[in-house]
């Protein structure tokens, strides 16, 4: 279960990420040459500017002054050519020819290599390549066929604001451009390279993340031998960048959820875990996995949401708070996730015998799940807990319904 990253941690004015980039752009400038070429044209300027000013500053008041001659000088190179000045001799104009083809020739070279790095940055963000300045986004570690849901759950999500994805995996450049065009209501970044590194998290700013989401890889050459193998070490490689960062991850083997749950993973998902149920179920007793489906779908209506506790109800019971949701047709309020109320899974559960109250026991006792486990990260999931349980301030709610604010 995914634990509640500090809300108040300090989001101040990115100097950090402005410094990086100024580096970034300065290390691009220095590979280009750019360092030199700056330095010929103010050569050129300074020694334009003094021939200038020793040929006509003695017969042009204009160049009296050798400030005003790099003035001229500048202004000439650049081919910007105000007007204000100019040279009245013969020498003094064959000094300007020469500047004019020197600085038509030193700013095209001067231009051609900025736009060249720019270009170069773009096509090297294209391909992955590029390091990316993020904060408070949200991080996918791996690529397989069922990825192309999670994004777009995402771009359900995301509604009116624009959610930051960056996805780390091997995928191919035009892989990645047809996933941007496709869900251009979404920011999204790609690095191309391991996820299990830290150079490679490092250049997807995991350190600023607010969240990751490990699925098993199948990009590149990567196969399913060792995707869970890679998933624990990317797990352990993020949490060494960022503590604080909210992690869930889908592992294929069942008994790999154990080395998971020890590198402090909030929330995780053993792939087909409830397909056994289903497909039994989907012979005996239709309804339920058409309801699960129902449920869990990001197209449904009434898709199960978790929401914050309405203003007011901080003390009252748990039936009150039922009857608010139905009496404002917000949804059907059908469990609590509490940090402080350790409960029994007996206790979880409502005394009547509902095949939805049975299906979760079966589950939970089926997966074996410790709830001792989650009394360690501090997190309490009661479904349909007593109506007399009292509401308390860090409280939240689950409901099936259409998800509204609070």
């Amino acid at each position: 279960m995914a634990k509640k990253k500090n809300s108040e941690k300090w989001t101040g004015l990115p100097v950090s990420k402005i410094f990086n980039g100024i580096s970034s752009f300065y290390k691009d400038f220095s590979n280009e040459n750019l360092p030199k070429i700056i330095l010929a044209v103010l050569i050129v300027i300074f020694i334009g500017g003094g021939l200038v000013f020793l040929v006509e500053s003695g017969t042009n008041g204009e160049f009296s002054r050798y400030i005003d001659s790099l003035w001229w000088s500048a202004v000439t190179i650049t081919t910007v050519g105000y007007g204000d000045m100019a040279p009245a001799s013969n020498t003094g104009r064959l000094v300007a020819v020469m500047m004019m083809f020197g600085g038509i020739a030193l700013t095209s070279i001067f231009s051609g290599t900025i736009a060249s790095i720019f270009v170069d940055r773009k096509i090297q963000e294209g391909r992955g390549l590029q390091e990316v300045n993020l904060r408070n986004h949200t991080i996918i570690c791996g690529w397989n066929r069922n990825a192309i849901g999670i994004i777009e759950s995402f771009s359900v999500l995301s509604k009116d604001r624009k959610t930051t994805l960056c996805l780390i995996n091997e995928m191919d450049a035009e892989e990645y451009q047809m996933l941007r065009v496709k869900h251009s209501e979404l920011d999204i970044k790609f690095v191309k390279g391991d996820f299990s590194s830290e150079k490679i998290l490092r250049r997807a700013s995991a350190s600023n993340a607010k969240a990751a989401i490990f699925i098993p890889d199948t990009s590149g050459s990567n196969t399913l031998d060792n995707a869970d193998e890679r998933t624990i070490l990317g797990v352990l490689a993020i949490k060494s960048l960022n503590s604080e960062i909210i992690t869930c991850a889908e592992v294929l083997k069942g008994e790999n959820e154990g080395h998971l749950k020890r590198a402090n993973v909030d929330s995780i998902i053993v792939n087909g875990e409830f397909s056994g149920f289903l497909l039994s179920n989907a012979s005996v007793s239709q309804g339920i996995p058409r309801f699960v489906k129902e449920m869990l779908s990001m197209e449904s209506e009434k898709s199960i949401h978790q929401v914050s506790i309405p203003a007011g109800f901080v003390g009252k019971t748990f039936m009150e708070l039922s009857e608010y949701f139905l009496k404002n047709k917000r949804g059907i309020a059908i469990g609590i996730i509490s940090e402080e109320k350790k409960m029994s899974l007996d206790d979880m559960l409502s005394d009547d015998s509902s095949s939805i109250d049975a299906f979760i026991k079966r589950k939970f006792m089926e997966a074996e799940i410790d709830i001792g486990e989650q009394q360690e990260q501090g997190l309490d999931i009661m479904i349909s807990p007593s109506p007399d349980y009292n509401i308390k301030d860090t409280d939240s709610l689950f409901i099936l319904g259409t998800e509204q604010k609070a």
